[in-house]
């Protein structure tokens, strides 16, 4: 009697988890596609790597995205399933990072000071990449997120503030909104079961996004224009 009325229970529930947080990670994933794609093309028209890799940094955050829906698809007991999932997610986030860093450089420093520069940062993403296979706890991400963001964001301000680079501004104030919006998700504040902690961040962060594609667009290798 007991089997059957879990079998019943298990028909009746809807088929997705956490439908909000499926819908706003699919959002992402079309706006991470479309900012990229549009960034990507001004590569090839000005041919920057800082618009190289930033357009990387929003492929990468789509892709992130897609997989985070994938795993709030499932519910709790698909275990295996979303551990898999979930490390996956974890490998997105730390590429997008290090493309976010690699842009940076681009803008903050001479070409040929990059090529030794961004040996240093791979050097520090392979530890992670370990450490995050160990252990994917999302505080771990947040322990990598938290100071690249803020590394970007001194930068962006430098060449705001030091420079007058309005494209900088941009990105700048878009990294903020991010940084706002994964307040929730450490602080796991939401409003309602059906809109929670992740959906108010991953809406919050589409508002970053638009805020540093607009800024990426705008920015140029260091000394160029």
């Amino acid at each position: 009697m007991h089997l059957l009325s879990n079998q019943k229970n298990l028909m009746d529930r809807f088929p997705i988890y956490e439908p909000m947080t499926v819908f706003t990670d699919i959002l992402i994933t079309i706006f991470g596609i479309w900012f990229g794609r549009i960034i990507y093309m001004w590569f090839t028209v000005r041919l920057m790597e800082v618009h190289f890799h930033f357009a990387n940094y929003f492929f990468l955050v789509a892709f992130t995205a897609s997989i985070g829906a994938l795993f709030h698809v499932f519910y709790p007991e698909y275990e295996t399933i979303r551990d898999f999932l979930w490390k996956l997610t974890m490998l997105g986030m730390i590429f997008s990072v290090f493309a976010m860093l690699m842009g940076t450089v681009y803008y903050l420093l001479p070409f040929e000071t990059v090529q030794w520069v961004k040996w240093i940062i791979v050097a520090t993403m392979v530890p992670f990449i370990v450490w995050f296979y160990v252990d994917h706890d999302l505080i771990n991400a947040v322990k990598l997120y938290i100071p690249s963001t803020i590394l970007v964001i001194m930068v962006m301000a430098y060449g705001w503030l030091g420079k007058g680079d309005i494209g900088a501004a941009w990105v700048l104030s878009g990294l903020l909104v991010t940084l706002f919006g994964a307040s929730f998700t450490v602080t796991k504040i939401g409003f309602h079961q059906h809109f929670n902690h992740n959906d108010i961040f991953h809406i919050i962060q589409i508002a970053g996004m638009y805020l540093i594609y607009r800024g990426t667009m705008l920015l140029s290798n260091y000394g160029m224009k």
